[in-house]
């Protein structure tokens, strides 16, 4: 899935590094970092847009940007999973308001 995430922003322009799995010094069978250690059977990925401290980096590129590339990952996520992608920008979304319940958005 790392490169799926990483292809789907690279299409929406962004700069891309490569994916890489840091392990534990101490335990090489395991992930660095916690979340990703301890969360399961799930399949935790962290998703990093960008360096305030990279000069390959373009800071307005990334505050312009941000909504396409969260979207990218949610797309690239639903292709990993074999599910139905459905942009933001379709009028079947569902926005989330003050006194929902988990159930309220869910028309299935």
């Amino acid at each position: 899935m790392p490169n799926l995430i990483l292809e789907n922003i690279k299409e929406e322009g962004q700069n891309v590094r490569s994916a890489y799995t840091r392990r534990l010094p101490s335990n090489p069978s395991k992930d660095y970092y916690f979340m990703l250690r301890n969360t399961g059977s799930t399949n935790a990925q962290i998703v990093e847009y960008g360096f305030l401290d990279s000069t390959k980096d373009d800071v307005d590129q990334l505050k312009n940007n941000w909504k396409n590339y969260a979207e990218a990952v949610v797309k690239a996520i639903a292709e990993y999973l074999n599910i139905p992608y459905n942009s933001m920008n379709d009028n079947n979304t569902y926005i989330v308001k003050s006194g929902d319940t988990v159930f309220m958005g869910n028309s299935e």
